[in-house]
């Protein structure tokens, strides 16, 4: 009698079932292995993504060098400004005085004291003028005055002045300043013109 059981059959049903048990593990391994390459080949693609991080990044740079540039622009205006408020002022020119041998003076006495005029220019020769005593056209002239011709009014001041006179005394002559003196002949070149009057101002 046989005892009743699990017995393998006769027509090797079991090892078919076996080697069918082992081709469906074969082919979930090759399909897990499918899949970890599909995911490494995503996970290697990840970078790339990343990668556009430095894009968004970079349109900082047009900000940054523009900055320089701005900075650039208001160190000029300041240059600018300080050169302007550093500019020296134009100091006036003096006008120079010509050498007193190059100076022609007349003194003509209408003061009515005799030898006055001689007596002015013996001054003026000293003091290193070309000098001619005369008389004025007439010998009371109330008011002295220094008459100069266009060009020798500082040196008419120092003349005024070398005679004790000021600068008030100063006057630009007249259009024929030898109508002030009497017989003028040889005084055509002189430059400045003595009047010696009744005020005793100079001389």
């Amino acid at each position: 009698m046989t005892t009743p059981g699990r017995y393998a059959s006769s027509d090797n049903s079991f090892a078919g079932s076996a080697g069918n048990a082992a081709a469906r593990g074969v082919m979930l391994i090759v399909v897990a292995v499918l899949i970890g390459v599909v995911l490494l080949a995503k996970g290697f693609d990840g970078p790339s993504v990343t990668s556009a991080g430095p894009v968004v990044t970079t349109t900082t740079a047009p900000s940054v060098t523009t900055t320089p540039a701005d900075s650039t622009e208001s160190t000029t205006s300041l240059d600018s400004s300080q050169s302007t408020e550093t500019t020296a002022p134009v100091a006036a020119t003096t006008p120079s005085l010509r050498p007193p041998a190059e100076v022609k003076v007349v003194v003509a006495n209408g003061s009515g004291v005799k030898g006055a005029a001689g007596a002015a220019k013996g001054e003026l020769t000293a003091a290193g003028y070309v000098a001619e005593a005369k008389n004025a056209t007439t010998s009371n002239i109330e008011l002295s005055a220094v008459y100069y011709i266009d060009g020798y009014k500082e040196e008419a001041k120092v003349v005024a002045q070398t005679l004790g006179g000021t600068e008030s005394l100063l006057r630009a002559a007249p259009a024929d300043p030898l109508a002030l003196i009497k017989s003028p002949e040889g005084l055509e070149d002189f430059h400045i013109f003595v009047i010696l009057g009744l005020d005793g101002a100079i001389g």
